[in-house]
C-alpha cells in the first residue's frame, strides 16, 4: 500500500505553495529596486495573489466538483509551475502582477485538489490521523523554509525564487504521477451521502487556529527583525523551535489520539495555543523570551491542525472538493484576521485573541468530537 507515499507527495505540494506565498514578502526590496518602485511593491505582489486565491475557490468547486480530485492534482500543479515561470520571466511590473494573479488562482485549485485528495486516499486507512499529522507538519513548515531558502536566493536574484518554486512543483508532479495513480487504483471513490451537513464548528475552529498562527508569527517576525535587527534567514532559524514543537505535537496526535480521544487532544492543543498567544503579549521583548513563547504555540499547532483538518474533511466522500474549498476559505479567513490583530501591535489584542481561544477550548469539551 503506497498511501503514505501519496500523503508525503501531497504534503510536499502544499509545502511548495506555502513557500511561494510566504517568500514573496521577502522579495519586495529586490523587485522594487529593479523596477524603480517603493514600498507599494509589497502590496502589488501580495494582494493580487490573495484576491485571486479567495476568488477562485468557489470557481474550483464549480469546475471540479464532480471530478476525482486525484486526477486534477497534476494538471493544476503544472499550471501553478507555469505561472511561477511567468513570474520569473516577467519583464515589467504589470506582467509580474499578472503572474501573481495566475499563481493565486492556480494555488487555490492546487490546494483544493490536494486537500480533497488527502481525504480520499486516507478515508479507509487505519493510519488516517497519523497521515493528517504528517501532512500538517510538512506543509506547515513551508513558512519557515521560505525564510531560510528564499532569503539567500533573493540576495542573488528575486527571479531565482520563482524558478525554484517552478522546479519544486514540477518535482511534485513527477512524484504524484508515480504514486498518485496507484492510490487511485487502490481505492476508487465511493458514492457518499449527498446530504452530509457542513461541519461549521470544525471550520470555525480552523479559522481560529489559523488566526493564532498568523498573529503570532507576524508579531514575532516584526519583533525580532524590526526591533532587534535580525535578518530573514536568522528569523527562520529562530522559528525552528516552533517547528520542532509542532512535530512533537503531531507525534502526540498520531500516537495517542486513539487512547486519549480526539476531542481531549483538540481541547489541549487549543489551550496550548491560547497560552502561547497570551505569553507573546506579556513576556519581555527580548528575542530569547519572545521565541520561547513559540514553543507552546508549536505544540498546539501540531496537535490542533491535523484534528481540525480531519474534522472538516471527514464524511465528505460525496463532495470532497466542496469540503476542501470550505477548508481553504476558513484557513484564509483565519490568516487574515490574525494579520489584522498583528497589525494592531498591541498586547491587549493578543490577550483578547488568547481569551477567545481559551473560551473555545472550554466549550469544545461539551461539543461533538471533531471526527465526523
Amino acid at each position: 500500500m503506497r498511501f503514505p507515499a501519496a500523503v508525503l507527495v501531497l504534503a510536499a505540494t502544499a509545502f511548495t505553495v506555502v513557500v511561494d506565498e510566504t517568500s514573496i514578502a521577502l522579495l519586495g526590496p529586490s523587485v522594487a529596486a529593479e523596477f524603480g518602485l517603493g514600498d507599494q511593491i509589497r502590496h502589488l505582489l501580495v494582494t493580487p495573489f490573495a484576491a485571486a486565491f479567495i476568488g477562485t475557490l468557489p470557481v474550483a468547486v464549480l469546475l471540479f466538483g464532480r471530478v476525482d480530485p486525484r486526477r486534477a492534482v497534476a494538471p493544476a500543479v503544472c499550471v501553478f509551475a507555469g505561472s511561477a515561470a511567468a513570474g520569473a520571466l516577467a519583464p515589467s511590473v504589470l506582467a509580474l502582477v499578472g503572474a501573481r494573479v495566475a499563481q493565486g488562482a492556480a494555488a487555490a485549485v492546487v490546494m483544493t485538489c490536494v486537500l480533497a485528495s488527502l481525504h480520499v486516499v486516507t478515508a479507509d486507512s487505519p493510519t488516517r490521523t497519523r497521515d493528517f499529522a504528517l501532512f500538517s507538519v510538512v506543509s506547515g513548515s513551508g513558512a519557515v523554509a521560505a525564510l531560510l531558502v528564499a532569503a539567500p536566493l533573493a540576495t542573488v536574484s528575486w527571479r531565482l525564487c520563482f524558478w525554484a518554486v517552478c522546479a519544486a512543483t514540477l518535482c511534485c508532479v513527477a512524484g504524484w504521477l508515480t504514486v498518485g495513480s496507484e492510490s487511485s487504483e487502490a481505492r476508487r471513490s465511493q458514492p457518499g451521502t449527498s446530504g452530509s451537513s457542513t461541519p461549521w464548528r470544525a471550520l470555525s475552529t480552523t479559522s481560529l487556529v489559523n488566526a493564532v498562527l498568523s498573529a503570532s508569527v507576524i508579531t514575532v517576525s516584526f519583533a525580532v527583525q524590526q526591533d532587534h535587527g535580525w535578518s530573514p534567514a536568522e528569523t527562520g532559524i529562530g522559528f525552528l523551535p516552533l517547528n520542532g514543537a509542532a512535530a512533537i505535537g503531531a507525534v502526540v496526535v498520531s500516537r495517542f489520539s486513539a487512547r486519549l480521544g480526539q476531542r481531549f487532544l483538540l481541547c489541549g492543543g487549543i489551550g496550548l495555543l491560547a497560552a502561547g498567544c497570551a505569553l507573546l503579549g506579556v513576556v519581555p521583548q527580548q528575542p530569547a523570551a519572545i521565541l520561547s513563547a513559540t514553543v507552546p504555540l508549536g505544540l498546539g499547532l501540531g496537535i490542533a491542525l491535523p484534528l481540525v483538518n480531519d474534522g472538516v474533511l471527514s464524511g465528505a466522500d460525496s463532495r470532497p472538493m466542496h469540503r476542501a474549498a470550505a477548508l481553504g476559505v476558513a484557513q484564509q479567513i483565519g490568516l487574515a484576521v490574525g494579520a489584522v490583530i498583528a497589525a494592531v501591535h498591541s498586547p491587549v489584542a493578543l490577550g483578547v485573541l488568547a481569551a477567545c481561544v481559551a473560551l473555545w477550548a472550554a466549550t469544545a469539551q461539551t461539543s461533538p468530537s471533531p471526527r465526523r
